[in-house]
């Protein structure tokens, strides 16, 4: 997945600095003497220092910083305090575009990137400098009077403090995470999320208490209130489950911890929030067990099925799933390629994270902090020869470029897009600098998704409909209905009404001339218009004749979707605008 880095003595041979046949006698000389191959040709005479270090970044994919030519920044080294910087070899050694030029040994050090990173709350770019220069101008600050410098011993004094308070803080902090009760109560509310198949865990401070939130069927309910005493240990508990530092209070933090519930091992995404209150934490549950739903199991309309269907069947281009966050859009992907997938394809995903895991499968974890980014994975993704892959999501310009161009040169592309409705993904898409020429070219079909609250069976009850209602019916689906269904309540779906949530969805094929009207960026309502002669639906009316079904109520499909309910004014009907009284000025 990464490239392999080229040896030092072969990038030097290719930049002409030495021989093949100085390298190959230094390199005898390296097993008769062992030391680093760049001392050898140094003590040769063959290279410089600053040739060897400028190569060396070569061979890193950093830049180089000469610090006997170019000294340190005085506003670059107020920045870190100086037993940060000699504790870890570090020296800030500019401030340029907003950027700060951090000269390390080891570049390749992510820990000590993201440490300077929120210390300073600037971007960093690790620059490569050699060790001894490193240690000669530490030397030179310790040895400095400067006001810099005094104000650098005072910051180090006081993190020196402050460090001896956060190690007594951090050591109660501990006692009081690892405490019976605080320990009992967090594996119950988990135990209690799992089992009643919440998708999210909200723990949020109040002023004096602890509620406890849980995503169920996409709504957020109150399961626990928590006497604020127990707030600190309960946030440390779940942070040292997710490998946190527990002292840490100032700046979010994101982790990931396991459990197993009744013999199933469950993942669960942890993001740490400062607030008002406290730290705010939210816990997204990801169970890799459970089953996988097939095409059928999605609530596509028949009509829908066949659309979809004959798009993921294409040879080649993209198909993309759009909708808000927790709409469903991975579950429809993976029972598209689960759907796909055969012992003669390669199908290969880049996701963030691997959230199911699917047996034939070859799945990839992106990972931000390392430079993996969707875009890389997915230029590493296409040397590997697949015929399918799937992208977790289109971010940026330059995932939808790589997205693009996979899909022309003869692979098929699934992926996400956060949008609304199954049009506004083109103009989207052109926004963040996509040809029109290459979209209408690469582009299958586009389909947008919600998750609706069924009503429970057990408990729905039938009603008249309103007046409001049934107009509403009829301007979206073109027909009304007397009656509609209610929720009531009962012990089968915790008095809530509903049980279980179904998809409902609009798919935009993407025909020759929706081809053409796309590369003239022609408006989303005419898009609409001209997809409607090949079998495109809103999703409005499919939500509205789910609720005149029974399945949901308009309620719900009104939470969920947007309903352009706007209709213009009569002349006779136009509100009056009272007149105001006028102000006399003395």
């Amino acid at each position: 997945m990464y490239q392999k880095r080229i040896r030092i003595g072969e990038l030097m041979v290719a930049h002409r600095l030495i021989t093949r046949e100085q390298l190959e006698h230094a390199l005898e000389q390296q097993k008769l003497y062992p030391r680093p191959l760049g001392q050898v040709l140094i003590d040769q005479r063959l290279i410089s220092e600053e040739q060897l270090l400028t190569v060396c970044a070569l061979q890193k994919g950093v830049s180089a910083w000469h610090l006997q030519n170019q000294p340190p920044a005085p506003e670059a080294l107020e920045l870190i305090p100086a037993h940060i910087c000699n504790q870890h070899s570090i020296i800030p050694a500019a401030i340029k575009a907003g950027r700060l030029l951090l000269c390390m040994v080891d570049t390749d050090n992510v820990d000590v990137v993201d440490m300077v990173r929120n210390l300073t709350r600037m971007r960093v770019e690790p620059v490569l400098a050699t060790e001894d220069r490193i240690r000669q101008v530490l030397e030179q600050m310790r040895g400095n009077n400067s006001v810099a410098l005094q104000r650098l011993v005072t910051d180090a004094i006081g993190n020196m403090q402050g460090e001896a308070e956060q190690s007594s803080r951090q050591e109660n902090l501990r006692r009081e995470a690892e405490a019976g009760p605080v320990v009992n109560i967090v594996n119950q509310i988990l135990l209690d999320a799992v089992r009643i198949h919440a998708s999210d865990i909200h723990i949020e401070p109040r002023k004096n208490s602890v509620e406890v939130r849980f995503r169920v069927d996409g709504d957020l309910r109150v399961v626990h209130t928590i006497p604020g005493l127990l707030q600190n240990g309960l946030i440390a508990r779940m942070k040292i489950m997710a490998e946190l530092d527990i002292v840490e209070y100032r700046v979010p933090q994101d982790g990931r911890l396991s459990v197993v519930v009744d013999g199933r091992e469950i993942d669960m995404r942890v993001s740490v929030l400062p607030s008002h209150h406290g730290q705010r934490i939210v816990l997204r549950i990801l169970d890799k067990t459970a089953t996988l739903r097939t095409l059928d199991q999605l609530g596509f309309a028949p009509s829908n099925m066949r659309l979809f269907s004959d798009m993921i069947r294409k040879p080649h281009g993209i198909i993309l799933v759009t909708g808000p966050t927790g709409s469903g859009k991975t579950t429809t992907l993976y029972a598209s390629i689960n759907a796909l997938k055969s012992q003669t394809t390669n199908i290969m995903t880049c996701e963030d994270p691997v959230e199911y895991e699917i047996a034939g499968i070859n799945q990839c974890q992106v990972n931000d902090k390392a430079g993996l980014t969707f875009a890389a994975q997915l230029r590493a993704i296409l040397r590997q020869d697949p015929d399918i892959v799937l992208v977790g999501e289109i971010r940026d310009q330059e995932t939808a470029q790589t997205a693009i161009r996979a899909a022309l040169t003869g692979h098929l592309v699934l992926s996400t897009l956060h949008c609304n409705d199954a049009a506004s993904a083109i103009p989207r898409l052109l926004d963040v600098g996509m040809e029109p020429y290459l979209l209408s070219t690469a582009l299958i079909g586009v389909t947008a998704q919600r998750l609706l609250r069924v009503l429970c069976p057990h408990c729905k009850k039938q009603v008249e409909a309103t007046r409001e209602e049934n107009a509403l019916l009829k301007s979206i689906c073109g027909k009304g209905s007397d009656t509609l269904w209610r929720p009531t309540g009962c012990e089968r779906c915790f008095n809530l009404g509903f049980r279980g949530r179904q998809g409902v969805h609009e798919v935009m094929p993407i025909s020759t001339e929706m081809q053409s009207a796309i590369a003239s960026r022609e408006s989303v309502s005419t898009l609409k218009e001209i997809a409607s002669k090949f079998g495109y639906r809103s999703i409005q009316a499919d939500a509205c004749k789910r609720a005149i079904a029974g399945q949901t109520t308009i309620q719900e499909v009104q939470r969920l979707i947007y309903l352009d309910t706007f209709t213009p004014f009569e002349e006779d009907e136009l509100p009056v605008v009272p007149e105001l009284p006028q102000l006399r000025v003395a």
